[in-house]
């Protein structure tokens, strides 16, 4: 069921859209200040684990939890398949070791304590440091900030300007504070986004997940599952005989031809058109393979799919994958059945949007 679809939506999601590409995002939601902690303190060391969605979602759990610790923190890339020395097979002690170049700095503006700030060398040195799993600040559900949990969230390095704010509007509002594209790649992904016409039309985006998910025991929704549950929503979001417009997020570009026949009436738009090498699923451990080439078009496309799964009027997705717990964080605080999951998630009786 989709509630109210309205303009007022539309607007507060093109104000979105302008924010992120319009040059002043970080200026709106400026950085962190993550070097406001006592000198005698202990350092927090997150590690960078998993896919790029599954770490961030740690950074932040961890970068809050330090906040209220009055603590710094520094990321640790040890052993991270996203790490560019890891892809290019070197043995890897991690990026606390002085190792120039990272993911997290690649891609985006800093987060944390850089690994050669002096604070970070001088708590190595000393042995003060500890390292923050993340099962501490996800298996909390205080510390998870789910929506039912509320703060006053008010410390040196962040702060929110909501009292009693709950833990959903918490995350979203710092990860706008915390995630920032570089400007190459803010401007590559927003110039992608307007390849697709996003900031002038209404669409709706579905986000097709795949590749190493099979071994983790998914099932797969079929495409007429993604087909049915859009077309409801057709007149709702597409007004006056407009036609309909689906942006299509997926690591399996595969299943391109088997939406377009099944609705060739819908204009279905997708990165996967314009890529140099066709992906047929994203298998993580596939990434040390990549050369630096891969890399960057794997991540640039990753990106324009990101944003515009966050920009779109309406999402339809599934629960097992990060990759939809980042875009309803990127979201404004819209209406949640503008939010669709196809599946129930791990446990039926909850509602995933709820404990993300």
């Amino acid at each position: 069921h989709l509630s109210n679809p309205n303009e007022t939506i539309s607007q507060e999601l093109s104000t979105l859209a302008h924010s992120y590409c319009d040059g002043n995002d970080l200026v709106e939601y400026p950085l962190p200040d993550y070097g406001l902690c006592p000198p005698d303190s202990t350092l927090n060391v997150i590690h960078f684990f998993g896919g790029m969605t599954n770490a961030m979602k740690f950074i932040m759990l961890g970068a809050l939890m330090s906040f209220e610790e009055n603590r710094c923190f520094t990321i640790s890339e040890e052993n991270a398949h996203l790490n560019p020395g890891f892809l290019s097979g070197k043995s890897q002690t991690g990026a606390l070791h002085g190792e120039s170049e990272s993911f997290v700095h690649h891609f985006f503006e800093e987060i944390g304590l850089p690994n050669d700030h002096e604070f970070v060398k001088e708590k190595l040195r000393t042995n003060n440091f500890k390292y923050r799993k993340w099962h501490e600040f996800f298996m909390d559900e205080r510390l998870r900030r789910t929506q039912r949990h509320n703060y006053n969230f008010n410390t040196e390095s962040y702060s929110h300007p909501k009292p009693n704010v709950n833990g959903i509007e918490l995350k979203r509002d710092f990860l706008r504070h915390m995630w920032h594209l570089k400007p190459a790649y803010r401007d590559n992904t927003c110039g992608g986004l307007k390849g697709h016409n996003i900031f002038d039309t209404d669409y709706i985006a579905i986000s097709i997940r795949r590749g190493d998910k099979t071994s983790e025991d998914f099932t797969y929704p079929r495409m007429s599952e993604y087909i049915l549950r859009i077309e409801p929503l057709i007149p709702h979001v597409f007004k006056d005989g407009q036609q309909p417009k689906i942006f299509v997020a997926t690591d399996d570009c595969g299943l391109m031809p088997t939406l377009r026949e099944a609705r060739p009436t819908w204009s279905f738009v997708s990165q996967c058109d314009s890529l140099r090498e066709m992906q047929h699923g994203y298998d993580i451990q596939d990434i040390p393979k990549f050369n630096d080439e891969q890399r960057e078009e794997h991540f640039k496309k990753f990106f324009i799919e990101l944003y515009a799964m966050a920009f779109a009027k309406v999402f339809v997705g599934v629960s097992y994958t990060n990759v939809s717990w980042f875009a309803y964080m990127m979201r404004p605080n819209i209406d949640r059945s503008t939010f669709i999951l196809l599946d129930t998630g791990m446990d039926p009786s909850k509602n995933d949007l709820d404990y993300w």
